[in-house]
């Protein structure tokens, strides 16, 4: 009697919700791709106002890039670890995939399938690079999973007109999220498409864009006194004034559109090649097997490369490849219904090996990128280290371009340096490449860095630490080497 009892509660027992079990299962993968960065992660020079909950370091950005979500996040007054921040942005990032799959790919597909589907589109090189801004990009990510889950729950309908608060909000959180939140529309399995339905659906978007701009540029003009956005001096703006002008800063477009390509492969030519290709017979076998359903995806994507494309057309601004990370979205579920389309056509081991094995090949080339990312946490550890025996401040001598972590965590500017060493050892630092004239006090020998080898050398002074880089880079650094490219095409 009681084993009877017991099995029919067993088999009553409510299942665990398909949409919680791939969240989970899509975090858990991401945090192995990410293991490197757990207990220690990378954070970007720009990423550490956030990390710090200062608002003063960040207030610039509001301006240049109408960043006014991201500024209320840094008036949050709790400061939080790393690594609690970069947990927080995985699961929001895996909530929205989960989300993203579970509405696009239909009830009936199994987990594992939607879970090899939001990894394709959650480990492209564009979302693994944007990731070590965790700090700064939480609150955007929140936006997007609460935007993701509200998608799983409430009518399409109503999901597009939420596109006139959420789309503005996500707009003042990172400039492409916006293309995310349209992403959850598009992609929709449940959809009735037709060329007015989305010509309809293309019009709110453009008109919630259009509204967070104004939002963007009213904000601007309260507490800066510019109605505008106007572009910083590292993005190297030159904006078109005519035709030739416009001209020129098209190929800046075309360069970008090629970058997305390569670099998007993980700068490796055969994973490039192959993903294109992939993605090629994905759109075209959906082309002929749902030809809506195809142009509902393609259009969502083209808006997003059209607008950014004219953004650098029109400023003249360097584009970086991570801002093209939501054209992994639609491009992952364009893959996903093409496995799809193999399973019903009887080749149901080609499908799951297609899968597999362009899952896996996501999964390692993103844990070698954060691997290498991590570079310079190894390297600075050992240097705080050996600066614990000293007090006051810390100078240092030489260029941070010369030591080779920095080149393989691709440090963007001298603050990576000076942030990242305050932050371990509480002491003021003194970049002496930026600041020579608060190191005239150090001693000869010292003020010109390390005279050998590609290390670092800790010496101590009454009342301070000299860290010793060498003179001698590596590489240039990124703003330099932009423009020096931008000079050699004149």
């Amino acid at each position: 009697m009681t084993l009877a009892t017991a099995g029919s509660t067993a088999l009553q027992r409510p299942a665990v919700p398909q949409l919680l079990v791939t969240v989970a299962a899509v975090f858990a993968l991401m945090l192995l791709s990410a293991l490197p960065q757990l207990d220690d992660p990378m954070i970007r020079h720009d990423d550490y106002p956030a990390l710090l909950a200062d608002p003063l370091l960040f207030y610039s950005k509001t301006l240049t890039e109408g960043r006014w979500v991201n500024y209320l996040w840094h008036l949050r007054g709790v400061v939080t670890p790393a690594w609690v921040n970069f947990l927080a942005y995985q699961l929001l990032w895996a909530i929205y995939l989960g989300c993203l799959v579970h509405n696009a790919l239909g009830r009936q597909t199994e987990v594992w399938q939607r879970v090899m589907v939001a990894l394709i589109a959650g480990l492209c090189l564009p979302s693994v690079l944007i990731s070590l801004w965790f700090n700064t990009l939480i609150p955007g990510l929140a936006i997007l999973a609460l935007y993701g889950w509200l998608a799983t729950r409430l009518s399409e309908r109503t999901c597009r007109w939420l596109m006139l608060v959420f789309v503005p909000a996500a707009l003042m959180s990172y400039t492409t999220y916006p293309f995310l939140i349209l992403a959850m529309s598009l992609t929709r399995a449940d959809a009735a498409r037709s060329a007015k339905d989305l010509a309809g659906l293309l019009a709110l978007f453009i008109a919630s864009f259009a509204l967070g701009m104004l939002a963007i540029y009213s904000l601007n003009y309260a507490e800066h006194g510019v109605f505008g956005v106007p572009m910083a001096d590292w993005r190297n703006p030159s904006p078109a004034t005519d035709l030739a002008s416009a001209l020129k800063n098209s190929k800046l477009a075309a360069d970008f559109l090629v970058n997305l390509v390569l670099k998007g492969g993980y700068s490796i030519t055969w994973l490039a090649l192959l993903q294109a290709a992939l993605l090629g017979c994905a759109v075209w076998a959906l082309l002929r097997r749902d030809k809506w359903r195809a142009l509902y995806m393609l259009s969502g994507a083209g808006l997003g490369l059209a607008l950014i494309c004219l953004q650098v057309i029109r400023s003249g601004i360097d584009m970086p490849v991570r801002s093209g990370g939501f054209l992994w979205a639609f491009g992952a579920i364009f893959v996903g219904l093409f496995a799809l389309q193999l399973r019903n056509s009887g080749r149901a081991r080609l499908s799951r090996n297609l899968l597999f094995a362009f899952t896996a090949l996501y999964v390692i080339f993103a844990g070698l990128t954060h691997y290498f990312s991590t570079e310079w946490n190894r390297l600075s550890r050992q240097m705080a280290a050996e600066l614990a025996g000293g007090e006051g401040t810390v100078y240092v001598t030489g260029t941070y371009l010369s030591l080779e972590a920095a080149n393989k965590s691709d440090l963007q500017k001298d603050q990576s340096v000076e942030f990242r060493l305050n932050y371990l050892t509480g002491r003021d630092i003194v970049i002496c490449e930026s600041r020579p004239e608060d190191c005239a006090g150090l001693p000869e020998e010292m003020r010109g860095g390390l005279r050998e080898g590609r290390g670092f050398e800790v010496r101590h002074i009454p009342g301070g630490s000299v860290l010793m880089l060498s003179p001698k880079a590596l590489r240039e650094g990124k703003l330099e080497a932009a423009r020096k490219n931008r000079q050699s095409d004149d």
